[in-house]
């Protein structure tokens, strides 16, 4: 879940936008603004079908006032910086017959079950289930960090106590272990399409991609990469 909110984060943030048709009064050859409000809307209606919560908003209304030319191809989009989540932006731009655009303030609601401390839990502590409890919330007031997937805690040490109630976030767990010191491992070294194996026993504990000291043969000590399966990765 954790990543799929990152990777709708991430795409809404680096979007073009959408192109939409001109949108004119007839009569004055000026941007009719009803239209181009119920655009803004239906870009937005679109853009948060695959959230990762309840999505509810409210949209401001666009200023009568303005007095906009008529435009070929008009592109909705986010303005840089903002996220589709919170106090946020809508942005219409003219992309061709007219050089204008216009923000729109958006405020979004974004109601998501995120993990919080069934107790208090103490630094240094591995996470089981019992430790855990959902709890319902706007994710555009929570951490950015804070899980939603049980899995993700589940098993992990905790790098500091957590009181009851408390999200539980990505900083708050350190990298599961994937290597145990004097486990023996495989090592693979690749340079030019050349790829060697052989095995050795690691010297230290290491979390995936993290260094990992290995004894291989009598003597030689190697330092490479840890990764998941007991392999460590040496780099030329």
């Amino acid at each position: 879940m954790q990543k799929l909110i990152a990777l709708f984060l991430a795409l809404l943030i680096g979007s073009a936008g959408l192109l939409i048709s001109p949108l004119a009064h007839a009569s004055s050859g000026k941007q009719d603004l009803q239209l181009l409000q119920k655009e803004l809307v239906n870009w937005l209606d679109q853009a948060l079908l695959n959230s990762p919560g309840t999505a509810s908003y409210t949209i401001s209304k666009l200023d009568p006032r303005l007095q906009l030319d008529v435009c070929a191809a008009i592109e909705v989009s986010l303005p840089q910086g903002y996220r589709l989540i919170g106090k946020t932006m809508l942005r219409a731009k003219c992309m061709q017959g007219a050089s204008w655009s216009v923000n729109t303030p958006v405020q979004i609601t974004m109601l998501v079950q995120y993990l919080v401390a069934a107790r208090p839990v103490g630094a240094n502590q591995t996470l089981a289930e019992s430790d855990l409890m959902f709890q319902r919330g706007d994710l555009g007031t929570l951490p950015g960090s804070v899980l939603m997937d049980a899995t993700q805690a589940i098993g992990r040490t905790l790098n500091t106590a957590i009181a009851a109630g408390q999200p539980i976030r990505k900083e708050h767990l350190r990298a599961a272990m994937v290597i145990q010191q004097n486990q023996r491992v495989r090592i693979v070294y690749r340079e030019d399409g050349l790829e060697i194996r052989n095995e050795g026993i690691a010297l230290n504990n290491a979390a995936e991609g993290a260094a990992v000291r290995v004894r291989v043969g009598g003597n030689m000590v190697l330092t490479g990469t840890a990764q998941a399966g007991g392999v460590v990765e040496v780099s030329p």
